[in-house]
């Protein structure tokens, strides 16, 4: 498979996820009760069935056929947006409930995150670029312009400037719990609630147009300590918000490793072994602060932000391979 299709793949396999999710997230939230079976009623036909069995009928009727209709989703989802090529036999979202278990050895002997500082490409290419053990560099954004630029003000004026140029990738945007619906709702924010005075938001979003990717990077660069030969994704993701805010205890549908910068504020990170190695490893717990590189196989380690007391929180973020 070419690096193009592959990324195409890609692209069709994170819309179908976020699809999936908004549908069985619609199932959960609907959840029907049996009080509510009970009181459907059977239209009016030629002939009468008795009211008891009616309801009881209805009941046996909605649970049966539940599978089906997701099921179905799944299956409408996955034909719509995964083709032959793309080599996958389930979409996404089931890699996280029917993911195949993983091997311990990946987390077994990493009690604690490591900072590093000063390391070369060939090193860290060497040690830690394609492991599973979390890394912070600490020294990777000192000439970056984004460390002074990025603000909210920044982003609401960036997204108010007019024509982004051509899409190249789809449009991703999490809400989490901002009530917020897209960007334009984020930078349309009364004053007190920008300033982190008022009722509290964190989201995230990607790049998904030439003009908006290529404009953003010349506020940062390819962290130094990348491999050499590794190719770094041509969507970025970033995400802001305030103290106490940020992203639950989840688990990714990628294929790369990422790493993730921060870029104002500091964010306290949980990360989790999977369920088969939690007798078998540890959960981290550590704070990322302003300057320092994440860099985390999101795809094998669960894990949960929150905001610390402070300043706004942006984080940017991509992934390599």
């Amino acid at each position: 498979m070419s690096q193009t299709h592959a990324k195409v793949c890609d692209k069709k396999l994170k819309t179908a996820e976020i699809k999936l999710s908004k549908i069985l997230s619609k199932i959960e939230n609907v959840k029907l009760s049996n009080f509510y079976i009970s009181r459907l009623r059977l239209p009016d036909y030629r002939k009468r069935v008795d009211s008891k069995t009616s309801n009881r009928n209805f009941k046996y009727y909605y649970v049966s056929i539940a599978p089906f209709i997701i099921a179905l989703s799944v299956w409408w989802v996955y034909s719509k947006y995964a083709s032959e090529r793309c080599a996958l036999e389930v979409p996404p979202t089931s890699l996280t409930l029917f993911r195949p278990p993983e091997d311990c050895s990946m987390c077994v002997d990493v009690d604690d995150i490591q900072r590093l500082a000063n390391i070369t490409p060939e090193e860290f290419e060497e040690l830690y670029a394609y492991g599973t053990k979390p890394v912070i560099v600490t020294d990777a954004t000192a000439n970056w312009l984004a460390m002074k630029e990025f603000s909210f003000e920044f982003f609401a004026d960036f997204y108010r400037g007019g024509d982004m140029g051509r899409k190249t990738n789809e449009c991703f945007f999490f809400a989490y719990k901002s009530g917020l619906g897209s960007l334009h709702e984020v930078f349309s924010m009364d004053q007190r609630r920008a300033n982190l005075s008022a009722e509290p938001w964190y989201v995230g979003w990607s790049t998904c147009f030439d003009g908006e990717t290529r404009r953003l990077r010349q506020y940062y660069s390819r962290p130094y300590f990348l491999p050499r030969t590794a190719e770094s994704d041509t969507i970025d993701w970033i995400f802001m918000g305030g103290p106490g805010q940020g992203a639950h205890m989840h688990v990714d549908s990628v294929r790369r490793v990422s790493w993730q910068a921060q870029v104002r504020g500091s964010k306290r990170w949980q990360l989790a072994p999977p369920p088969e190695c939690l007798y078998a490893c540890r959960w981290l717990t550590f704070a990322v602060q302003p300057g320092e590189i994440l860099v985390v196989d999101t795809n094998r380690w669960y894990h949960k932000t929150s905001v610390l007391p402070g300043d706004i929180s942006i984080t940017i973020g991509a992934e390599y391979d």
